[in-house]
Order: structure tokens, then sequence, then C-alpha cells
């Protein structure tokens, strides 16, 4: 790697590219050299209050502060409107670039911009020979492609109002890439923290424009650039050091993930997950699911989807049911290892005491099961507020939104709820694992306040830590399966399921391949639940999926006798389950059994 001065530029030029820096509002140049790709762009940022823009009122030159045979550190010393300090450092190494701010000084950060620099009444950003934004991350749609004059945001949560269509999996690492349609070049982009420091909510390609350059608005979706929000939640008192964006070369958009993923583990920003298949073989066992089942009783045999039921859902997961669906099942050969107990079992979300006008004596329901070789997972919400106490929930604006796992209160009551969900003792219920729900549901955006002054993945992460601690404290071998795909979250990670799947597409094919793809990147090696597919399928071999899932994870049914399936703006259908399609699940199941070595061969 070379450094080199040309006049008022620093320049550095290494194996993977050539990087031409001067102070903002004077372009910056940027080639990858393996494309030959050009970029230009601010080199600096602007770091943002919920008051007021960060502005620059003086920007000094480039310093090299650090140098040696493999990586530069430069430095841009900026006076600001909100902060005494701000830094902008480049740490330049032979493949790849991370960019940060240090700020000095005292106030809250709305956002921390890259590349969109604010100065006089201009704002400069950033732009290059590229047309499309690739997010590894897939939506409720199943995209991840989007043009470069989009905003692009992936949150840690699931803001519904966002551009990306609300994500599919929760928690995913912060990561896109810029591409050319014509080539397979990616530049990858991540936003990368020091191990307790992933404490915002969503990463952004394209922020919205401070100073618009005309009065077309066309005109303002061309300032390029990424930012990250902390919606006013991160106080800054002294000297703070912002999260890295980190940068890598990669040909193929298959790649993108695993190599941002890799870079973030070799420096440190992410613990490494060791690739894993040592967890109880009945931890791989097929699955049946009550929940789909019990939307169809709940339908009858209407097929708009606009028509509720006039039976809820949730009254519908009860010991007879759930019996009469097993027997079903069994009887065709079809017996799964694992039954979930979907919403709602319990009598509130807030504790694990069965509802007994559904759920008569369930401990010995759940013994049962365990006499004929069926393994219980039970149903679990998360950031709900369904029978908790007011001084217990975090809130937005004042108004209580869901339970405050920060507070030592809603803690304790987590905690006693998963001790009874598992534990072998006389009064407790003694199951196997546990499906988490509304892991998406994570509270991001303005106005939330929590005892902790904890957010975005750290805050995921809490409760992860409280639920999967306590359960393993209890039974050792309990599976927790959970909706997240990060590797920060991996060791309160069992089993990943792939999730509904409200797609473009006729089927969800190709929506289970590409998040599979996700969680083998985050997860390595452990088990995939690929979830009750079947109801998203509007084709006329919906059956077939079973035997894709097989190939991908676990097979998964939420049916045992009704279906109801299709996808929105087309004609739904249901049909009662025949000899035939027992027999096609029953010679999946054995055939999965046998490659996964869950029966003898022969």
């Amino acid at each position: 790697m070379r450094l080199f001065h040309s006049g008022r530029a620093v320049e550095i030029e290494s194996e993977a590219y050539r990087l031409r820096l001067l102070p903002p509002p004077e372009n910056s140049f940027f080639r990858d050299r393996r494309s030959g790709r050009l970029f230009a762009f601010a080199a600096g940022g602007d770091c943002n209050t919920p008051e007021q823009n960060d502005d620059a009122v003086r920007i000094g030159g480039w310093e090299v502060a650090e140098e040696d045979g493999n990586t530069v550190l430069l430095r841009n010393t900026v006076v600001s409107r909100c902060w005494e300090k701000r830094i902008f450092t480049i740490r330049a190494e032979e493949h790849r670039l991370e960019f940060f701010h240090e700020l000095a000084g005292r106030g809250a950060l709305q956002d921390v911009r890259f590349f969109r620099v604010s100065c006089g009444e201009g704002e400069f950003g950033f732009c290059g020979e590229v047309d499309e934004v690739f997010s590894p991350a897939p939506n409720f749609h199943g995209q991840n492609h989007y043009h470069t004059t989009q905003t692009v945001a992936l949150n840690y949560g699931n803001d519904l109002s966002l551009t990306a269509g609300g994500m599919a999996l929760a928690s995913v690492p912060h990561v896109l890439a810029l591409r050319d349609r014509r080539d397979r070049d990616c530049t990858v982009f991540g936003a990368f923290a020091d191990p307790g420091c992933y404490d915002w909510d969503e990463f952004v390609w394209n922020p919205a424009a401070v100073h618009a350059p005309t009065p077309y608005v066309g005109d303002s979706v061309l300032g390029g650039g990424f930012a990250i929000r902390y919606y006013g939640r991160k106080k800054v008192e002294g000297v703070w050091r912002s999260p890295k964006l980190c940068v890598t070369f990669v040909r193929g958009e298959e790649k993108v993930l695993a190599a941002a993923l890799e870079d973030a583990c070799r420096h440190g920003y992410l613990p490494r997950p060791a690739p894993r298949s040592d967890g109880p073989a009945w931890w791989r066992e097929p699955i049946f699911c009550t929940w789909h089942e019990q939307a169809s009783l709940a339908t009858g045999m209407k097929v708009d989807f606009n028509t509720p039921g006039e039976t809820p859902v949730g009254t519908l997961c009860t010991r007879k049911n759930t019996e009469r669906w097993l027997d079903i099942l069994e009887s065709h050969g079809c017996r799964p290892g694992t039954v979930i107990l979907d919403d709602k079992w319990q009598r509130h979300l807030a504790t694990a005491e069965p509802d007994e006008t559904k759920w008569p004596e369930m401990r010995r329901w759940i013994d049962g099961c365990h006499a004929r070789g069926i393994r219980v997972f039970l149903w679990c919400m998360s950031w709900y507020k369904e029978g908790i106490p007011a001084d217990e929930m975090m809130t937005r604006d004042g108004v209580p939104v869901c339970g405050d796992i920060t507070d030592p209160k809603f803690e304790a009551r987590t905690r006693a709820m998963v001790r009874k969900m598992f534990s072998d003792a006389p009064d407790g219920l003694d199951a196997d694992g546990v499906k988490i729900d509304g892991l998406l549901n994570l509270p991001t955006g303005p106005g939330l306040k929590n005892h902790g002054d904890l957010w975005g993945l750290e805050l995921q992460k809490r409760f992860l830590e409280v639920f999967c601690g306590e359960a393993k404290k209890v039974k050792p071998d309990v599976c927790i399966s959970v909706f997240t795909a990060n590797p920060y979250l991996d060791e309160y990670t069992d089993m990943v399921r792939l999730g509904d799947m409200y797609h473009a597409r006729l089927t969800p094919e190709r929506s289970m391949e590409i998040r599979a793809e996700v969680i083998r990147a985050c997860h390595p090696g452990k088990p995939i639940d690929t979830d009750g597919q079947f109801y998203f399928c509007a084709g006329p071999d919906w059956l077939t999926l079973l035997a894709k899932q097989a190939k991908i994870g676990i097979p998964t049914i939420y049916n045992a006798e009704i279906l109801r399936h299709g996808r929105f703006f087309m004609n739904p259908e249901v049909v009662k389950w025949q000899e035939s399609d027992y027999r096609y699940i029953a010679e999946v199941f054995d055939r999965y059994r046998l490659d996964a070595g869950l029966l003898p061969p022969g």
C-alpha cells in the first residue's frame, strides 16, 4: 500500500482501490480497482442532534495520524455547530476501508451520517458508477434490490413505514452493497461497533436531504451516503467514538453478507459463531405447529382473507384439538418429533400459567407426549404488554408500549415464567423448547424510554440473554427457537425459523432459500425451522414445498386436516387433506429422518 501527497490532496493506492482525499466541500474520489468503478464523495459526515443539524463551521485538512506497511490512519478535524470537536477518521488497509467519527462535547444524537456533509447553505453527498443497492436482508415482499435514488433502511425492529417494506428476519446485520446491474462486482458497506455498542435503531442508505439543491423534489433524492439513526437516545458526554462504516469488496451478491461478517469478526466487532451440529438429535426432528390449523378452523371454509372468522384463532389452541391433530398425523404415519403449541395456550402472556379451560392438566399431557416420543415446544411472545403492570413497561411519549426487560421487576417476572415453562418439578410444565415470537416488535424509533436506557441490538440481546440464560439453568438441553439472524445473538440461538412469507411471488420457495442463506451466514450449523409454508403457496403443487423444506432445514407442517392457502390478490383455497397427501408427508418425513441420521439405516 502506498501513501503520497498530490498538492492539497492525500492519496492512497492499494491492490484493491485508489483513494484521493480533499477536505469537504471539495470532492474526494475512490476507485475500485477490480471493477474500475469510480465514486465521488464528501469525505466526512454530519452528527446531528434532535434540535439542530450539525453544519460544519470550519473543516481542516487531512492529517496522517499513523502509517505502517499495512495500515494508514487519516484524520480531519471539523468545527461544527453541535460539538466542541468532531474528527472524521479513515483507517485504510490493503483490502478494506473503515470510517468513523470522534466527538467531544455534550448532547444527544439524532443520526450519524457518512458522506453527507452540510456546510454553509449547501449539502454534499456520495455518488458513483452504480445503479443498485443490494440488501442481503430480505423484507416481507422478498425484495433485495433497490435503485440508488431510493432510501433503504435496515431496522433492528420492524418499522413498517420504511421503504424496505418491513424486515423479514429480526435484527439482521446492517449491511448493504452498491453495484451496477451490468456486472457482479459489489462494494459492501456494513455498520459495526465494539461489543456493547450496538445501540442504534437503523442503518440507512440515502437519508433525507437537509438542504434541497433545487425546488424540484426529484433532485433531493440524489444525495446518497449513509446514516446510523439513534432518534435522540444516544447521549454524548465528553468523548465518544461512533460505530464503524466498514467497506469491503466482493464479486457476486451471494458473497456480500458472508464477506461483511467475516471482516467484522476478524476485527473484533462481532463474535465468531462456531459451526454447530452438536445439539441433541431431537432438535432436528420434523415439526408440527398448531397455528395454521387453528386459523383454518377459525375461518371455516371461507376463502376471503378480509372476512374474520366467528371464533378467535387463539381460542382454538386447545388440548382437545391438539390431541386430535396429533392422532390424525400419527395414524397416517406422519408422526412429528416436535409439536409447537401456538397462540395461545397460556392464561396471560406475562405468565406460564396454562389456560385451564383449554389446557386442563397440561403437565400431564406433556408427560404423555414424552411417552409417545414427541417433544413439546411452547409458543411465547416477546415485546408485549398484556398482563404487565404499568410500572414494568417501557413507554413511547409516555404511553406504555411493552414489558421493559431492563426493569428488574419485569426481568424477575420473565425469569419466573421461564422456570415454570421448563422445570421438571411438580409445579413446572417440563416443556422441551420454546418458539419465541414477536422479536420483530423490538421497540425502535423516537419517543422511547426504559429503565436501563438500553436500545437497538443491545436491547434485543438483553431479552434473549435473560430468557435463554434462565432456560438453560433450568434445562440445559432446552431448545430456544428464535426469529432473529445475527452473529451478535448467536450465543442465545439454538434454532432459527424462516417465519411468515407474505411474498410477491406465487410460491414461497425462493423466499425460503434467501432467508436460509442469511441464517446460515449468521448461525452456521444451527437447525432451521422452515415453518408453515403451505399457507403462503398459491400454486397447485403446494404439497411439494415440504420436500424443498427438507432440503433447506427441518420439514415443518402447520396443518393436519384442513389447509387454507394462497396469497393476497389471488383467490385463496381451502382444502381437506387426502390420503395421498398424508402418504407424501410420511415419505418426506421418513426420507428426511434417514438423511439426517435420525433413523437407523434400512
